[in-house]
């Protein structure tokens, strides 16, 4: 990779992204969720968590003790979570939170009285920031599926990015936005205290890249477009609900065809089988074009990253799939460092060795019942 390679020409908009930023990968449950408690634990102002789940389990029991520690000290305190996501955690769950003088409040309530498309927009991030110094953004949810073995969890994959200085305010902004659009009648809709953006902390370029409406709502798939068509080497992709949309689809395929190394690791195992089995309907034809695949063996994968010629890579809670594309409220962090893609491309390489390769054969021999089944819900992968 030739080392004066201008990080610019793989963004889609790199006038958003902002200088003087440190940030760290957090590659699995065991590291993220220590910092994450650490970093709730010691807050002194303020902490803001959002969270598409929010689990009343041995997880969330430890998570919900450290908001109210904070929130008895005089730390203010901010939870949301979205309601389908968080659908199996009681109302008196999260009512005792509140009693507790944590701000609780609860994204879009699924109700027959609201237009069916209220029920589809769900807050499908996770992201913690606190005292508008630092912010985590990534794939992990507060439930003992996503955390270690260590706390009492299941260990799925994932992995989270730690950004301080400038770019924190970015994340900041995004949660209050989020927070204006489910804060209940009465409850209070602005930051209690006025945003600022922080010193900066390191050397790096951080975008912070959200879908929360019409503005803005396909920024990340916008990001991840640009820089797959100016990949020149490789492109390494790890996501959980792998299901693109045409358009990054056929992206992918032009760079494997001009000579890019193009890699991608999917689930073996997960917790939506029916979106692995619409993928498979694609698989053939990227591997005649060149992209090479492979299914992970290890704990449920529930990973969303990218990293392309160790320029551009991206952390965070976006699939490549129609729901977050169209539905979903998502946030990913963009970094432009070749120390910190540097940090996720040995990730993947790690990965590989705990992954089988998909061959052709393998997609080709399959019974015809079964490849029918795969193009039936290829054909409504809107609604997966």
């Amino acid at each position: 990779m030739r080392e004066n390679e201008n990080w610019r020409d793989y963004c889609a908009n790199p006038e958003d992204a902002l200088a003087g930023n440190a940030a760290t990968l957090l590659t699995g449950g065991e590291e993220s969720f220590a910092a994450l408690l650490e970093a709730v634990r010691g807050a002194r102002k303020f902490a803001l968590l959002e969270f598409y789940a929010f689990a009343d389990d041995v997880v969330g029991r430890l998570f919900a003790a450290a908001l109210r520690e904070k929130a008895a000290q005089g730390v203010l305190v901010y939870l949301l979570y979205d309601a389908v996501g968080s659908v199996l955690t009681s109302r008196g769950f999260f009512n005792s939170l509140a009693e507790a003088r944590v701000n609780v409040a609860e994204f879009r309530p699924v109700s027959l009285l609201k237009p069916y498309r209220n029920w589809l927009k769900r807050d499908h991030r996770k992201l913690v920031c606190v005292d508008g110094e630092k912010a985590f953004v990534g794939g992990f949810n507060i439930t003992a599926d996503d955390a270690p073995e260590s706390l009492g969890g299941r260990g799925w994959k994932d992995m989270m990015a730690l950004v301080k200085g400038p770019a924190v305010v970015g994340v900041e902004t995004c949660f209050w936005e989020a927070w204006a659009d489910a804060a209940p009648a009465g409850g209070l809709r602005v930051p209690p205290l006025a945003l600022s953006t922080p010193p900066a902390a390191g050397g790096k370029y951080v975008s912070v890249v959200s879908a929360s409406g019409i503005r803005n709502a396909h920024s990340i798939r916008r990001a991840y477009a640009c820089a797959i068509d100016r990949a020149k080497e490789r492109i390494y992709i790890t996501n959980a609900y792998f299901l693109p949309d045409r358009g990054v689809y056929r992206k992918l395929v032009a760079a494997a065809r001009r000579g890019v190394d193009v890699r991608i690791i999917t689930p073996g195992e997960t917790d939506h089988p029916y979106v692995r089995w619409a993928s498979w309907s694609r698989y053939g034809h990227m591997l005649k074009s060149g992209i090479r695949l492979y299914e992970w063996r290890g704990p449920m994968l529930h990973t969303k990253a990218a990293v392309i010629d160790n320029v551009w890579s991206s952390v965070g809670s976006h699939n490549l799939d129609h729901r977050s594309l169209h539905y979903n409220m998502e946030m990913n962090l963009n970094v432009h460092d070749r120390e910190f893609c540097g940090a996720m491309t040995r990730a993947f390489r790690e990965d590989l060795k705990n992954s089988e390769p998909i061959s052709y054969a393998a997609v080709n021999d399959r019974p015809l019942a079964s490849k029918a089944a795969s193009k039936i819900l290829y054909f409504f992968r809107s609604w997966l």
